[in-house]
């Protein structure tokens, strides 16, 4: 007889399973980390990479806190662990969960929509020998080096990659997050292609002004 695999609950599932609990009062940062197992990485890379992609006025080093985020979410994933670690007194915040249970009333519906296109799926890339979560570390910690760059217009796309493989990992859609991988190769490459149009520019002005 074979054995029933049980299929993975959903991440808005797991959010209503919280919400509906009747542990107390209040609800912890770490009840909401452990209740979300591996969903809270994405749900941390997404509010940490989302200011950077949402367009707004240049300020100089903004991305640089949210890029050292993203690097030691990218290490936590690197070495294996199943949630974040945050640092204890984080852990301890508490919400009311009467507040929290509206806001999963809120955005729930939003959240069963999205879960239409993104769902559970493999991808060949991140699969193979079991490879995964130190491709997937790697990947981001590169691609948070390069979001903390002071590169002018080359936050945005950085960050919207991060944002799409932030929801990859969230569902846990291996696609979606090889997509976001795709679309922060390209915007590395851009990135470069920023810093060496920059440096010839400034190469071309120190000799004009040389004449």
């Amino acid at each position: 007889m074979l054995p029933v695999v049980l299929p993975r609950p959903s991440a808005t599932d797991m959010l209503r399973g919280l919400a509906d609990a009747h542990a107390g009062e209040y609800i912890s940062v770490d009840e909401l980390l452990t209740g979300l197992g591996n969903h809270a990485f994405g749900v941390l890379l997404l509010v940490l990479a989302l200011p950077n992609a949402i367009p707004g006025p240049m300020i100089p080093g903004f991305s640089v806190p949210f890029a050292l985020g993203i690097i030691v979410l990218g290490v936590q994933i690197l070495q294996g662990h199943r949630r974040p670690l945050l640092p204890a007194w984080l852990r301890r915040r508490a919400i009311p969960r009467d507040r929290f249970r509206r806001f999963v009333t809120y955005v729930e519906p939003a959240l069963r929509r999205f879960e239409r296109w993104f769902r559970p799926r493999h991808a060949r890339f991140l699969t193979r020998r079991g490879d995964r979560p130190r491709a997937l570390g790697i990947i981001i910690i590169l691609f948070a080096l390069v979001l903390a760059l002071p590169i002018p217009l080359g936050n945005g796309p950085q960050a919207f990659a991060i944002c799409i493989l932030a929801l990859g990992i969230f569902e846990g859609d291996e696609k979606v997050e090889t997509a976001g991988i795709v679309i922060g190769g390209l915007a590395t490459l851009f990135n470069v292609g920023i810093v060496i149009a920059g440096v010839q520019m400034v190469d071309y002005a120190l000799k004009y002004l040389a004449r």
